[in-house]
């Protein structure tokens, strides 16, 4: 049976997170946000290298939690996509702060349990390098931040392994200024996604007293075809959405040396990137209406063999149709996470005893987990964006202490002396000249 290829599922392999070398400027501070750190603050930023086959581990754990999150997301209505690698990212920063069961659940949801706990912040490291490109028709960024409460401060070992080993920024925030607080991280994100993620956090998300920290981590693609489409090939055609059939820009081209793979019920086909380091997987159903079907016999550990397969798959002639595409998505992890085990973190169960100084088991949760994706296809090639934020906070109401008011009465000064329960003033006077000290 002859296929036309339409995307089914895009499977956008970002394998790390962590903010290359040559990241953005960061952006001007608000006045009411101090993103300044003291020197003794600084960690020893020790370099710590490990092989890149030791990496294998999470880039696996990656995808298979990248189908868990499709399973789990795929009932809502209408185009999905999402970043797996930029939320498993953002927790790889939260990561080495967490204890007991939180951490497990958090490692064994993310793949992190396939490292060494000692090794993890460096292998995430190597992973990070590893999938960052700056080429001429290739670039990928992956950037990430820890946005402290100003006031507060990182446990020692854990600042070492976020900001010293995995190179995140970071920085002192005022969260008692809500909208300066969000518009700085906003800020950050846009300057990192190439100005295709807006308004990530809502100022309202922050809470004085409450919020504590607020993790990001922001990744930008953009990247030519290996053998692009031409424009003039691109024609209006029906596509056949699950609400009825509706004209869409269709572009086609025939590749003479595609990875493809038949399987039972679907085909899937890799689309190369200039370069050759990415790729786009499209996984096609055989039937217009089979994609629950694939969906629902997909499992985390069949997709990642799929991809695996694809790698190896033997090139074969494939005439491609493909639809110009343009998506933009909004998503609240909690209960999604929650749903595939990551409970404790999300309540008074959660064990971030490693790290904010002073906050022990139960002092710290989750309040939300942010996501933002930005994807588009044409002829050319492809641009895809995405943004996670997790915003900590503590269990109880943080008051923070106020500075002094200042009340120096170095000059002449007025006194009452009153009878509290009647309001009776009992004496009154003026001190205009105290007397001298005595030698």
């Amino acid at each position: 049976m002859r296929r036309s290829i339409v995307p089914a599922l895009t499977a956008f392999a970002v394998l790390g997170a962590c903010q290359q070398p040559a990241a953005a400027p960061e952006p001007e501070a608000p006045a009411p946000v101090d993103t300044s750190t003291t020197p003794e603050e600084e960690p020893s930023s020790v370099p710590v290298t490990v092989s890149l086959e030791s990496t294998a581990p999470l880039a696996e754990g990656n995808n298979r939690f990248a189908w868990s999150l499709y399973e789990t997301l795929e009932g809502k209505p209408g185009n999905l996509f999402v970043s797996p690698a930029s939320i498993s990212g953002a927790f790889a920063l939260l990561y080495p702060g967490a204890a007991g069961d939180t951490a497990s659940q958090m490692a064994s949801l993310f793949g992190y349990d396939g490292v060494p706990e000692d090794a993890f912040a460096a292998t995430q490291n190597t992973l990070n390098h590893a999938v960052t490109s700056d080429t001429e028709k290739t670039k990928l960024t992956v950037a990430n931040a820890a946005w402290l409460r100003e006031g507060s401060a990182f446990q020692a070992p854990y600042r070492e392994a976020v900001e010293g080993v995995m190179k995140a920024k970071v920085a002192l925030v005022d969260f008692t200024q809500p909208a300066a607080a969000a518009k700085l991280i906003n800020s950050w994100v846009e300057d990192n996604t190439n100005d295709k993620i807006h308004d990530l956090i809502p100022p309202s998300a922050i809470r004085p007293g409450l919020t504590e920290l607020i993790l990001t981590n922001a990744v930008w693609f953009k990247a030519d075809w290996k053998s692009p489409f031409k424009a003039e090939a691109t024609q209006d055609g029906t596509f056949y959405a699950p609400a009825g059939e509706i004209t869409a820009s269709l572009m086609s081209q025939t590749l003479k040396q595609a990875r493809y793979l038949s399987r039972d019920g679907y085909a899937a086909l890799d689309l190369d990137y200039a370069g050759d380091d990415y790729a786009l997987t499209v996984i096609l159903p055989d039937t217009q209406d089979g994609l629950p079907g694939v969906a629902s016999a997909m499992t985390p550990d069949s997709f990642t063999t799929l991809l695996s397969d694809l790698d190896t798959a033997e090139r074969k002639g494939v005439h491609v149709v493909l639809p110009k595409v343009s998506i933009e998505a909004n998503y609240e992890l909690n209960d999604p996470l929650i749903a595939l085990g990551l409970g404790d973190a999300f309540t008074g169960a959660a064990d971030f005893s490693r790290l904010i100084e002073g906050a022990g088991p139960g002092d710290l949760v989750i309040s939300k987990v942010l996501h933002k994706t930005f994807l588009d296809i044409d002829e050319k090639g492809t641009e895809a964006a995405a943004a996670t934020a997790i915003l900590m906070e503590r269990t109880a109401i943080f008051i923070p202490d106020e500075d002094p008011v200042e009340f120096r009465a170095d000059h002449p000064f007025l006194i009452a002396l009153r009878h509290k329960p009647t309001g009776t003033v009992m004496f009154m006077g003026r001190v205009e000249a105290p007397p001298p000290a005595e030698d």
